[in-house]
């Protein structure tokens, strides 16, 4: 046999075996060998070289799969699962589908793995696309091997398959390309790599019609979104509900993605199909991202001193009457934010400027009148029923209560007092109602939007699927916004009570007994008392009110976690009390179970007790009885209230203008539930013709930011009381200059002596000095700096001459003055500015006098 060589067609050099006759000599034999191992030595040596140049090893986060875990850990899903493990889909010959199933299979044992180790057979995959594998073969669902990569691969496997044929544009059958998969699980080299690549940054989904945009906000990859919008991205695009990705993200509890497209410039003021608002749903599940796109709504221009509102972005546009629909379809008025925020009770909301105007406006459109007319009522049907409880307790003829025709205007009253009452059953039972149906109609609305959401989900995303039954289970669970408010339920039992006084009234009046009227006259003295407590409802609606009606709902709260752990040292030692002195006469206030436990009380507020008629009957049990119970009732029990109701009014007090806010914004949601017809006489649309924008005057001086002001407030003392400790340990520190002895007196060496004891300590003393001045002049630089900060903050002194024009406060509602005047009294005046800055030049100027360096010299011998 002999050897030839020929060229392959990729332009190698292969052996080729040749017949000839006879053997070949081992000269021969060894020469082929060595040249067959050099060529296969070769060969491989250059395959080797090509696959090196890609990377076949999986994403650093593709194994990352947990993408929400449970309380307890249990991963909930992850975010897209890859290929489809059913029978592919795929057309073409047996062996070609052949080819096209190992191609899939290869990546779905991957993705089984799913280790990091696991990488890529480039050399077998290359094997297959050769012998005619299609690099565009999808599973079931329409899904690649790019998703797959997208997902979970280096981009060097991308690029591998991009250089034989494989489609970078190529969609499953939901519309979800590759670039979409990259952008979802935030992986921003393959993003920059399809986008370098010229995939289609605009691709939309077939169902939601969703953007990678969208993809990427709703799955909180936020460097994906940065590198999207960089190249081009709309950030106003909008999905099948007509939602951006703003509000999509808000609508999917994705937080830092919509923080992200807020501060990229996406626009919070939106609403979908639905009438819904963007900023809505960030109140609800993002408050600091909701805090941060509310100062959109506010715009300030300081060139022409005017600051605008745009609070008609605040008010969705009633969505039932705007656009018709099927007689089967569900039906639900928009949320207000200003309701979310009520309901949630978001103080740190409540407080920011535009909310506040929202407020205002309202409260002069409405809430106010609303306000007074609730609290007339309930004032003359206070008033009533306190007229009939005391009218019934003075009775001239106690066989007759009523005595005709002298009593005309006591049954006057009575019929007041029950028709005011009615009146306010008939309004409670209508605002449980209209809880109730409001409730329903927003639950349905809300269950059809998330099941057109699971209509359009991927079967191999589960995690957003989980997150939307979850939405589902959630609401279904909510309940009324009626019952939340505690108010209410007073205002069931003040109902109840006074049912029952009537009913005993109405049985002493026809069945005249002694009992009855006793009775009648104890339950109306505690009516009474609920009846006036009750007013605070309504007074709770002016901002001077506010604070103290909510620290009296707070107190109830700590009385009752107070009055739970009494009762648990209460009730055993009236047990141990009444087995030892009880039911005696040698103990007279325990005589009785009801004097005992009167007598217990007595103990706990340290007031006066039979002990030493205890001490006669059980020396012992009195000693140990008594002693303990006043250390654990009178001492920790009290005590502990008394820390619990001084953390209550701390609270209540550092949020007394949120507070205050928040229940006139409870009083305004009441007012537009409970009294429609109110609304019928202003003008529903006022806030979206006249509010959008609302312009006003503007002065740095006149902010809602009270927090700001109290700040630097603190900051300016602080300096203040620094420049004053600098100035007296500077005093201090400034020795007086020691005389210096004439050349005749210096003879004696015990006055040398003496003179160089005293310059040591001086040189020790000032060395000290000297160390306590470096450090008070770093600190001082640091206050000079922060002062000059603060100082440059100031705005100019206000022209004079009375001109209203330039008054901050001019032209506005009460409730702003207060607000106003509350803020302007934490704001630095003009003469503490002065002496602050007078009082750094002086430490300025005395520095550089008390420099020690100059005296040592003059001092040395």
């Amino acid at each position: 046999m002999r050897r030839h060589r020929r060229v392959s067609p990729t332009g190698m050099d292969n052996p080729v075996l040749e017949m000839t006759d006879g053997p070949l000599s081992p000269v021969a034999h060894h020469s082929l060998s060595t040249q067959v191992s050099r060529t296969t030595v070769s060969s491989a040596v250059r395959m080797a070289a090509q696959w090196a140049s890609y990377t076949c090893s999986r994403w650093k986060r593709a194994a990352q799969k947990c993408v929400r875990k449970k309380p307890t850990g249990e991963c909930i899903g992850e975010k897209y699962k890859g290929l489809a493990w059913d029978e592919d889909t795929v057309d073409g010959l047996e062996r070609t589908l052949r080819l096209n199933k190992n191609l899939l299979d290869h990546f779905r044992v991957l993705a089984a793995s799913n280790e990091e180790t696991d990488e890529v057979d480039l050399p077998f995959l290359n094997g297959v696309l050769t012998d005619g594998a299609d690099p565009n073969t999808a599973d079931k669902y329409g899904q690649t091997v790019m998703h797959e990569i997208s997902r979970a691969w280096n981009v060097d496997v991308m690029r591998f398959f991009l250089e034989r044929g494989a489609d970078v544009q190529r969609a499953d059958v939901f519309g979800v390309t590759p670039l979409h998969v990259a952008a979802a699980l935030d992986y921003e080299e393959m993003v920059l790599y399809l986008l370098d690549k010229r995939a289609d940054i605009s691709a939309l989904t077939h169902r939601d019609q969703q953007t990678p945009l969208h993809f990427a906000a709703k799955n909180d990859a936020v460097g994906a979104l940065r590198i999207l919008l960089q190249h081009g991205a709309d950030i106003t695009a909008r999905d099948y509900k007509q939602r951006t990705p703003l509000q999509l993200a808000a609508n999917l509890d994705r937080s830092e993605a919509a923080r992200t497209l807020i501060e990229l410039g996406a626009d919070a003021g939106v609403q979908d199909s639905d009438g819904q608002l963007c900023i809505t749903a960030m109140i609800g599940k993002m408050t600091p991202v909701a805090h941060l796109a509310l100062n959109q709504f506010h715009v300030t221009d300081r060139m022409t001193r005017q600051q605008f509102y745009y609070l008609h972005l605040l008010e969705p546009e009633p969505h039932c009457k705007k656009n018709s629909h099927s007689p089967g379809t569900v039906c639900s008025e928009p949320t207000s934010p200003l309701e979310f925020i009520v309901r949630q009770g978001k103080l740190d909301l409540i407080m920011h400027p535009v909310v506040l105007k929202l407020i205002t406006v309202k409260w002069d459109l409405y809430g106010r009148l609303g306000a007074w007319i609730l609290l007339v009522l309930n004032f003359l049907f206070i008033l009533a029923w306190t007229t009939v409880a005391i009218s019934v307790s003075v009775v001239r003829d106690k066989g007759r209560p009523y005595v005709f025709p002298e009593d005309w205007w006591r049954v006057l009253v009575v019929v007041i007092a029950l028709l005011l009452t009615a009146q306010e059953v008939f309004r409670e039972v209508r605002e449980v109602q209209v809880s109730r149906r409001k409730l329903r109609r927003w639950q349905s609305w809300s269950i059809r939007r998330i099941n057109e959401d699971l209509a359009c989900t991927h079967p191999m995303w589960p995690e957003e699927r989980h997150y939307l039954e979850e939405q589902i289970r959630f609401i279904r669970k909510m309940k009324g916004s009626y019952a939340q408010d505690l108010w209410n339920i007073f205002d069931w039992l003040v109902y109840v009570l006074l049912i029952a006084v009537l009913g005993l009234h109405l049985a002493d009046i026809f069945l005249v007994s002694g009992s009855l009227h006793m009775y009648s006259l104890r339950l109306f003295a505690v009516v009474v008392i609920f009846l006036w407590l009750r007013l605070m409802k309504h007074v709770r609606a002016f901002r001077v009110m506010g604070p103290f009606i909510v620290m009296l709902g707070k107190i109830v709260g700590d009385v009752l976690r107070f009055l739970f752990l009494y009762a648990e040292i209460y009730i055993p030692y009236a047990c141990s009390f009444w087995i030892i002195f009880g039911g005696t006469a040698a103990v007279p206030s325990m005589q009785t179970v009801p004097k005992l436990l009167y007598s217990l009380y007595r103990i706990t507020l340290v007031d006066e007790y039979e002990f030493d008629a205890m001490v006669a009957v059980d020396s012992i049990m009195a000693h140990l009885l008594c002693g303990t119970f006043l250390a654990l009732s009178a001492v920790l029990c009290v005590n502990l209230m008394i820390a619990l109701l001084s953390d209550t009014f701390q609270r209540v007090y550092d949020n007394a203008l949120a507070n205050a806010v928040m229940q006139q914004a409870a009083i305004v949601v009441q007012v537009e539930e409970s009294m429609p017809r109110l609304r019928r006489f202003y003008d529903n649309h006022y806030i979206h013709q006249h509010c959008a924008p609302l312009g006003e005057y503007y002065d740095d001086d006149v902010t809602t930011d009270r927090f700001q002001y109290a700040e630097m407030k603190k900051i300016t003392s602080q300096i203040k009381d620094t420049l004053d400790e600098f100035l007296e340990i500077q005093k201090e520190s400034d020795p007086c200059e020691p005389e210096r002895p004439d050349d005749e007196n210096m003879g004696s060496g015990l006055r040398r002596r003496s003179w160089a004891g005293r310059e040591g300590s001086l040189r020790l003393a000032q060395r000290q000095h000297s160390v306590e001045m470096s450090t008070l002049r770093t600190d001082v630089k640091e206050l000079q700096s922060l002062l000059l900060q603060l100082v440059q903050s100031q705005p100019a002194p206000k022209p004079s001459g009375g001109d209203t024009r330039l008054n901050p406060l001019h032209g506005l509602s009460e409730e702003a003055e207060v607000e106003a005047t509350v803020l302007e009294e934490n704001r630095l005046p003009e003469s503490q500015t002065d002496e602050l800055q007078q009082l750094t030049s002086e430490c300025a100027e005395r520095d550089r006098e008390s420099s020690p360096g100059p005296m040592y010299k003059e001092q040395a011998f």
